[in-house]
């Protein structure tokens, strides 16, 4: 899978379609406009420069946030030092929606979520291309 940032600066690509996306709604997520697929670092070829972000309102923030510094596009996320794992989120809106037919999506309660215990769901999962769109 390929995909781009809106002017086409920052490319990323995947060796396989994620098995699920989150569709998260704590404030970072929501105003990132991320769509989140999971992958290890190895499964995630990214090209071109990013900025990065990193919450202010967390003590040790989990994620680092990257988007295109032309045109402003939330490509991905990886993990921050107080954090251990081999993780990067994908935002899986920078792809064809075409290509994303058919993976589950599932809608997480993040503004109330404390990070303590797994995320509750807004909504039972749907899928893509079905009953949920990007």
């Amino acid at each position: 899978m390929f995909g781009a940032c809106h002017c086409g600066a920052v490319t990323v690509a995947l060796v396989a379609k994620p098995e699920y996306i989150n569709l998260c709604d704590c404030s970072l997520c929501a105003k990132s406009g991320g769509a989140w697929g999971y992958f290890t670092a190895s499964d995630v070829a990214i090209t071109g420069i990013t900025s990065s972000y990193r919450r202010a309102d967390y003590e040790k923030p989990a994620v680092e946030m990257h988007f295109c510094p032309s045109c402003g596009t939330t490509t991905h996320w990886v993990l921050t030092e107080h954090h251990e794992g081999d993780r990067v989120g994908v935002n899986m809106r920078i792809f064809e929606p075409s290509e994303l037919n058919g993976i589950e999506a599932r809608t997480l309660d993040g503004r109330n979520w404390t990070g303590k215990t797994e995320a509750a769901h807004r909504r039972a999962p749907g899928q893509l291309g079905t009953d949920v769109f990007l």
